[in-house]
């Protein structure tokens, strides 16, 4: 077979599996399973690392499937091992749980870490937490920032707030005001509560910014709204040492509030 037949047949067979990939993709999204497993576990078994992922994630979940972690680890390994970043992370995260896998810290932040070096965001965050634990590697305080910072770069908004929050405290990174407020700031923006109560104090207590009370009610309020306790007392508090048309323009300023992204990270 001369190298321009071979080369025909190499692309007819890649469009093929792109065909059945799609069809796989547009049935999972439709939630039929049935289909989608028809479609994406001959894929995987020939070695496509998007297929054996998704197959990972549908045996992870229970998705047309009996849910099996041990079966999901053994197909995000082989995704993981073509460098698939989701597979990863989620390997990283079996580890850490012990679903499907001994339960092993190191292994854990191993796969965390392959997937964080090559910019994967939840895996920067999770490598940044388990540096501030001491979980599976040395706790270093220093190299935790570093991570968070990578992941807030790219917008995670829990990776921004406990980045701000260490900036607040010095923990592990030399403290600046300035610069918690500013990464406090971008999470609450994006609809943190945790963040919009931590920006409410900020308000409140006038730590890198004006004292002003009105906004502090309003980052209160939308993260009372959210239920966060902490933010529900502090609104109550706040509002005992306020004129009634404040508290009436700081509500209106919370019902008018919108976050600037809803792409949240998880």
């Amino acid at each position: 077979m001369n190298k321009i037949l071979i080369g025909l047949l190499s692309l007819f067979l890649a469009g093929n599996a792109w065909a059945d990939f799609q069809q796989g993709k547009a049935a999972f999204v439709a939630r039929d399973y049935a289909k989608a497993l028809k479609e994406f576990e001959p894929l995987a078994k020939e070695g496509n690392a998007q297929a054996q992922h998704i197959l990972g994630m549908m045996y992870d979940e229970g998705q047309g499937v009996t849910q099996n972690y041990a079966t999901a680890a053994e197909w995000y390994l082989k995704a993981a091992s073509q460098g698939d970043q989701d597979s990863m992370y989620n390997l990283g995260v079996m580890y850490a749980q012990g679903q499907g896998v001994p339960n092993d810290d190191v292994k854990s932040a191993q796969w965390f870490e392959k997937a964080a070096e090559k910019g994967h965001v939840m895996s920067q965050f999770a490598l940044g937490r388990l540096y501030i634990l001491g979980r599976g590697v040395k706790a270093d305080g220093e190299k935790a920032n570093a991570w968070f910072k990578k992941a807030a770069l790219q917008g995670h908004y829990k990776a921004q707030l406990a980045l701000g929050k260490n900036y607040l405290d010095g923990n592990g990174i030399k403290k600046d005001i300035i610069q918690a407020e500013q990464w406090i700031r971008k999470s609450a923006e994006q609809g943190h509560h945790k963040a919009q109560f931590e920006l409410g104090q900020l308000y409140r207590d006038g730590i890198a910014l004006q004292k002003n009370a009105k906004l502090a009610y309003m980052w209160f309020d939308l993260a009372a709204k959210q239920d966060h306790v902490g933010a529900q007392q502090a609104r109550e508090q706040l509002a005992k040492t306020m004129k009634a048309e404040d508290i009436a323009s700081a509500r209106l300023l919370s019902n008018q509030w919108k976050p600037q992204s809803t792409d949240i990270h998880s």
